[in-house]
């Protein structure tokens, strides 16, 4: 068994693993999309005590877009679970061809997972949580612990099903001796997190972790440390006998023991990817998972490993293989693979992009389009019950879509790009600007008059539907992300330090507004020519009643990030921004209720209309719409841990996935449905 890290293991931290304050991490924006994916690792680790259906579905990534922490199969290699942030809990018994969402009135981050049979699971995670179903999944039952540690991984005993471990932060170690029913705490030499265990029989057992951490039963009882093994986490170990182990961990460290445990040697596979987990089917045939889709396969009992290659170097965090040919992978995005040549080759099991969404525009219930990374560009005119992927011809990321009607719009990306489509988004062509400046922000006020803003102070306004392009001088060296006018003269951008700024004469000229903020501003949006709102760093939000004059700062009651924000009447507003965060008002910000949804991925964009017609998108190609009407008093929420402070800007080249059509991985077929040979 080994540990889904969002990210990365909490390892080294001095303080709760829940708290983040003292690790700085550097929000950047290139295009609107980053945060930090610790943010949402700390957020889905609070677990949160609600009602599973929070009035959101997905609709892109399919079945979700939440990371799966493990994945498990029954022997008969058709049931199966994939667990993971957010609650999720997915079920298949076609052998992962297609999946279930199973639901539990707890939303916990789910890192662990062991299944028996096609009956009997149980599912480990956040706050001392373990779940177990005896019924195939139709009812998940919280089981009682003594502990609000957070849980990484589960096993049993493979002589004796009723007993099993599991462990997690702190050193924290848990068994039972009824097959999950109930659990009791062991007695741990450590205090540093465990990530994964194994028992090759049910006395002798390994547990590892933090800073190279390895722990060693011998009746099933007592644990004694063995050694540190390096500065850096293992965050795998499998017995493959009785005697001989393996363990994974960080840098590409793969260690091999002899001896149950007891003294380890280091095998040189040649990678330096990050290995995050590592499972054997039998004594010759094993696994090892990681970053950057490392995929390493052995079938000499680990002697030497075999890399395959993975398109989109997805982070795969679980792996699990029913016989020496069939397994299944998963990770990052909600992304599940299924091999079927003993893990040289894979294929898809899940639907839809996975590349960062910047921005979200939709004319009306039906008809809309996304923009992000790679140059993806995303249509529906369903209302997003499917997307399509249309060719942009670029390669750059695109930051924010617009539309004046049905057949005319426009895109702004990096490097200056500006692409135009004139029959409703089916062909786009590239329109010509004179700068190199990062566009982040585009707005068109009829079907000729129209502005781009970017950074380093950069504004652009055409005359004649973006055929040309003008450069005004601008008041400001800011980075400047949003860009909306009222009407043909009056228009307002903001953008880094809380710089605003504001034109009357269609752009011709621009004035700096004077907020006394330091904040960065991410999203601006106006419900009428007067009332309009902007949102920005650390929970910023202001509001306006002349236009863009004036501003107040309302209180959002929250220090996160927002990155969008959308009006649909002048009082009708919602925002969202890291970990999932949506807020909603009915009083003109007055006060802002927080939503929940079914994701804690950073949200960069949102379109909203009222009601219904409210959607959000974000990290690894987040589209959510909301199926329930926006709640209009505020919600109790749990408090929630301190969350990582940032600023500037959403979007980072490094890092981040991004995928086009041609080089995603390949969807697998079911093989009834292969194509015969002729």
């Amino acid at each position: 068994m080994s540990l889904a890290f969002p990210c990365a293991p909490p390892y080294n931290r001095p303080t709760d693993p829940d708290a983040a304050s003292s690790i700085n991490c550097v929000l950047t924006k290139s295009a609107k999309l980053v945060s930090t994916c610790l943010i949402a690792m700390l957020y889905a680790l609070a677990g949160l005590a609600q009602n599973a259906d929070r009035g959101w579905e997905w609709q892109n990534p399919l079945p979700q877009g939440n990371a799966i922490g493990a994945i498990r199969f029954a022997k008969d290699q058709r049931h199966g679970w994939a667990v993971g942030s957010d609650g999720v809990i997915l079920y298949t018994d076609d052998g992962g061809f297609s999946w279930t969402s199973q639901r539990t009135r707890l939303v916990v981050t789910l890192n662990g997972l062991y299944v028996f049979d096609k009956r009997r699971a149980i599912a480990v995670g956040a706050r001392g949580v373990v779940l177990r179903t005896t019924n195939g999944g139709q009812a998940w039952r919280r089981v009682a612990t003594t502990t609000k540690d957070h849980l990484f991984a589960v096993t049993f005993a493979p002589d004796d099903p009723m007993r099993g471990w599991a462990v997690g932060t702190y050193g924290v170690i848990i068994t039972t001796a009824d097959g999950g029913a109930t659990w009791i705490p062991q007695a741990s030499p450590t205090h540093s997190h465990l990530y994964s265990v194994s028992f090759t029989n049910k006395t002798t057992g390994l547990a590892v972790g933090d800073r190279g951490t390895v722990l060693r039963t011998t009746d099933g009882k007592i644990w004694k440390e063995v050694e540190r093994l390096g500065p850096q986490p293992l965050t795998g170990v499998h017995f493959i006998n009785a005697k001989k182990a393996i363990s994974v961990g960080f840098g590409g460290r793969v260690l091999a023991s002899e001896d149950a445990g007891a003294t380890w040697t280091p095998i040189d596979t040649g990678i330096t990817s990050d290995l995050l987990a590592v499972y054997f089917f039998d004594e010759q045939n094993g696994w090892i998972t990681g970053d950057n889709g490392v995929v390493l396969s052995t079938g000499n009992g680990g002697k030497l490993w075999i890399p395959a290659s993975i398109r989109t170097n997805p982070r795969l965090v679980t792996i699990y293989f029913a016989n020496a040919n069939t397994g299944w992978a998963a990770g990052g995005e909600g992304l599940v693979l299924r091999s079927d040549d003993g893990g040289l080759g894979w294929e898809r099991l899940t639907e839809g992009g996975r590349d960062d969404l910047a921005d979200i525009f939709f004319l009306d219930g039906s008809r809309g389009w996304a923009v992000g990374a790679r140059g993806k560009i995303l249509a529906t005119s369903s209302g997003g019950k499917s997307w399509t992927v249309r060719l942009s011809g670029t390669r750059e990321r695109l930051n924010s879509v617009t539309f004046i009607n049905p057949a005319q719009g426009w895109i702004a990306g990096d490097r200056g790009t500006i692409l135009h489509t004139s029959n409703g988004g089916i062909i786009w062509q590239q329109q010509q600007t004179e700068v190199q400046e990062d566009l982040t922000g585009i707005f068109f006020a009829s079907d000729k008059l129209g502005w781009a803003v970017g950074a380093s102070g950069t504004i652009l306004t055409t005359k004649d539907g973006g055929q040309t392009w003008e450069q005004p001088k601008s008041p400001t060296k800011a980075w400047l992300e949003d860009v909306r006018f009222v009407n043909s003269k009056v228009g307002v951008a903001v953008g880094s330090a809380g710089t605003i700024i504001r034109t009357d004469d269609g752009g011709e000229t621009w004035k700096q507004i004077d907020i006394k903020l330091k904040e960065w501003l991410y999203s601006v949006a106006f419900a009428d020519p007067m009332r309009g709102y902007a949102v920005g760093e650390k929970g910023i939000i202001l509001r306006t009643d002349d236009g863009g004059l004036k501003w107040k700062d309302e209180e959002s009651g929250v220090s996160s990030n927002l990155f969008a924000v959308s009006s649909a009447s002048a009082n009708d507003a919602i925002a969202a921004g890291d970990h999932g965060l949506v807020l909603a008002t009915k009083d003109g910000g007055e006060t802002w209720a927080p939503q929940p949804t079914i994701t804690s991925s950073s949200l960069f964009a949102v379109a909203y209309h009222g009601g219904e017609d409210t959607w959000v998108a974000g990290r690894g190609g987040a589209i959510l719409r909301r199926n329930t009407s926006l709640a209009t008093f505020r919600i109790p929420t749990p408090k929630l841990p301190p969350m990582l402070r940032g600023g500037p800007p959403k979007l980072k080249p490094e890092n981040v996935q991004q995928i086009q059509p041609d080089d995603d991985i390949p969807k697998a077929v079911r093989p009834d449905k292969k194509p015969q040979k002729p």
